[in-house]
């Protein structure tokens, strides 16, 4: 049996209203194989952990390497834990850029969630013009190795998620060979560290993902499913592509 896990990045956006018609929409049985990940802004943490049916699984959008003290607007590890949140999104392109997360700031986010035992899902990814320089590989290596050792990869469960920055929120897709082949060469990089402990992770390609290019992206051999931003937003969307995942599973 494969392993899947879709995972849903709200971003900022929702509201109580829209969690609960969301949740009121997913009519699809959780597989055991297959798991939902539900990130919301912090704002809706709450919401979503009472709203959301207990076998979906709770993530949160980001996290301070802090443990407590004069940060404003920041959230803790303790603080997630204490909404049922089990995995949380770090090094996501949009916090690399927008608020300048270097791979050191990363990689202490990244400790301090396993501290907790929360589950990071690491992103990684490279900009149009690295792509165009043939530096995708180095690039994706460096943001790996800069946060992944064998201490964490043998005893610390987590996700990455492949997000080419040049797919996210503008309509375009990697096509699944090249998604493929970085997912591919991913595995290959967590090799390098432990080649035992590496098959238990999964990677999982958030850019543009959405119902249309689904099957496509799923049936590659080193793709486990999503990060989905957009479509995440229509429940009927998102059931849609869960279900593509289930139906694949089961193959």
């Amino acid at each position: 049996m494969n392993k899947y896990f879709i995972s849903a990045n709200w971003k900022m956006n929702g509201s109580k209203e829209f969690t609960r018609t969301f949740f009121a929409s997913m009519n699809e049985d959780i597989d055991e194989d297959v798991k939902i990940i539900i990130c919301p802004a912090d704002c809706y943490l709450n919401t979503v952990d009472a709203m959301a049916p207990k076998n979906v699984i709770r993530g949160a959008q980001n996290i301070s390497f802090n443990t407590d003290g004069a940060y404003t607007g920041e959230v803790s590890a303790s603080m997630l834990k204490d909404l049922n949140v089990e995995y949380v999104i770090i090094g996501h392109s949009e916090r690399r850029d927008y608020h300048v997360e270097t791979n050191e700031i990363i990689r202490k986010k990244f400790n301090t969630a396993v501290s907790a035992n929360l589950k990071p899902i690491l992103c990684v990814g490279e900009s149009l013009d690295q792509r165009q320089k043939e530096e995708t590989f180095n690039h994706i290596e460096n943001q790996i190795l800069s946060v992944i050792n064998k201490e964490i990869l043998s005893n610390h469960p987590f996700l990455i998620a492949y997000e080419p920055i040049w797919a996210i929120g503008t309509g375009e897709t990697a096509t699944p060979e090249i998604a493929n082949e970085v997912h591919s060469f991913i595995h290959g990089t967590l090799d390098k560290i432990d080649s035992i402990q590496s098959k238990k992770i999964a990677i999982i390609y958030g850019g543009s993902v959405n119902s249309n290019n689904a099957y496509d992206l799923f049936k590659m051999s080193h793709i486990n499913g999503a990060l989905i931003g957009g479509s995440s937003l229509d429940a009927n969307e998102f059931n849609k592509i869960y279900k593509i995942a289930k139906e694949i599973n089961n193959e």
